[in-house]
């Protein structure tokens, strides 16, 4: 069946534009059957419905449909269903299902930065040498930052080194699930054999939810001692430290803290720029860089949420049949996060007066001195980028004209890109700017 997928799309890609297919096509990926209905997952609730109005049509009219008709599914109840259903070991000997894991979940596709390089470091170590001696990593972060990325990232890579390798991916839910089973059907031992013997890598995804749960934790934490004799790799993810975690034993709390403990943060301005240039080129689309950073300025936490905000911009692009431009941009801004607060050149010279220790009469005088200088130039960038007023103004402001004005802003943004330093400096002033606006 997923032949026959693979041929429908082959076939719409001659009856549309290019640059359609990549955005509304390109990310459909097929998800199964249910009877009557080829399954193909969406992005979003969104991405269903538009595909659903303007192009299940064109996709049951293709050769070879039979009798076959699509539903489309969006990611969420996709989510939602794995988590319900997740391909768990069975009891006969030897025999695992194969994990159903993300085809997007790979290490190529995790965008690394400062805050999550850690993390992203660990588990790459760990699927280059899944063998070496037992090993426990625990991936903290909040929902939406990559921890469930980089576990199934760890199974991918693993099973393209060595398809062999048995991989149990499944929740703390379904695991405490299965243990009531055990229980109740007097198979615990055969259950924990099953786990000590027959699979190499356990991938356990939010731990938090074992709170309270004292005999799953005991059944875990009994389990886990085995499995590290024997090599085997164990990765846990969840939303909280394990000290933080609530209502935990004490023998399972030390099994988890003895690991490697590897925390996400929230993406970086820099790492967030790399998010939506990535996530539009995945999309078919080349974004200019100018509006892929005005994105990551407005978008903060979650990457869902920015994978989504890039997602929004190309549609509406699609739809009104218009360039994704800042004017775009801006719309899509605004439906997800509001109006921020107007700035004034006189707030960004009095936030530049006050990080660098300098007064106001110095910003404003004829020194050339670097440590004057310097700020004045960054007001200047920075005037430029977060107000509407022109390069006289703004030059007015300085006391300089607006060939000086014009000058820094380019001096600027030339460092910008050539200079980590400069970076980490504009990064910071934009991080409190947006906090000004945003209050």
């Amino acid at each position: 069946m997923r032949e026959l997928w693979n041929s429908i799309r082959d076939e719409l890609k001659s009856k549309i534009s290019e640059s359609s297919f990549n955005v509304w096509i390109s990310p459909l990926t097929y998800g199964g059957t249910d009877g009557e209905h080829i399954l193909i997952n969406c992005p979003n609730q969104f991405f269903a419905s538009w595909i659903q109005e303007h192009y299940l049509p064109l996709l049951e009219d293709c050769h070879n449909m039979g009798n076959w008709k699509i539903r489309f599914v969006p990611a969420e109840k996709v989510r939602d269903s794995q988590r319900r259903q997740l391909h768990l070991p069975r009891f006969a000997p030897n025999q695992l299902s194969a994990p159903n894991f993300c085809s997007r979940f790979t290490f190529n596709e995790f965008v690394v930065g400062d805050s999550n390089r850690y993390a992203y470091s660990t588990c790459r170590n760990i699927a280059d040498e899944p063998g070496k001696n037992g090993r426990i990593i625990y991936l903290q972060a909040d929902s939406g930052l990559g921890k469930s990325h980089l576990s199934q990232a760890v199974g991918h890579a693993i099973l393209e080194r060595h398809s062999e390798a048995r991989l149990c991916y499944l929740s703390a839910n379904e695991f405490t699930n299965q243990v009531v089973r055990a229980i109740q059907k007097g198979t615990l031992n055969r259950f924990k054999e099953h786990y000590h013997r027959n699979c190499d890598v356990l991938l356990l995804e939010e731990m938090h939810c074992l709170s309270g749960r004292q005999r799953t934790q005991a059944e875990l934490a009994q389990a886990l001692d085995p499995m590290l004799d024997r090599g085997k790799t164990v990765i846990f993810t969840g939303n909280r430290l394990p000290r933080q975690i609530p209502n935990v034993n004490a023998e399972l709390q030390s099994r988890l803290s003895c690991g490697i403990i590897a925390c996400i943060n929230p993406p970086d301005y820099r790492t967030r720029v790399k998010i939506v240039l990535r996530k539009a080129h995945s999309q078919g689309v080349d974004m200019d860089r100018e509006i892929a950073e005005y994105l990551a300025e407005h978008l903060k936490g979650d990457i869902r949420r920015i994978e989504g905000a890039v997602v929004g911009l190309i549609a509406k692009s699609s739809l009104l049949n218009k360039q994704a431009d800042m004017e775009l941009a801006r719309e899509v801004i605004h439906e997800l996060v509001g109006e921020p607060a107007e700035l004034s050149v006189a707030q960004i010279k009095k936030l530049i007066c006050t990080h660098y220790r300098i007064s106001e009469q110095d910003l404003l005088s004829r020194s050339r001195k670097k440590v004057i200088a310097e700020p004045r130039q960054l007001g200047m960038y920075l005037a430029r980028k977060y107000t509407d007023d022109s390069l006289e103004q703004i030059g007015r402001e300085f006391r300089r004209d607006h060939a000086t004005v014009l000058y820094a802003v380019k001096k600027i943004a030339r460092e910008r890109d050539t200079s980590s330093r400069r970076r980490s400096e504009l990064d910071y002033l934009n991080n409190l700017i947006e906090k000004m606006r945003w209050k």
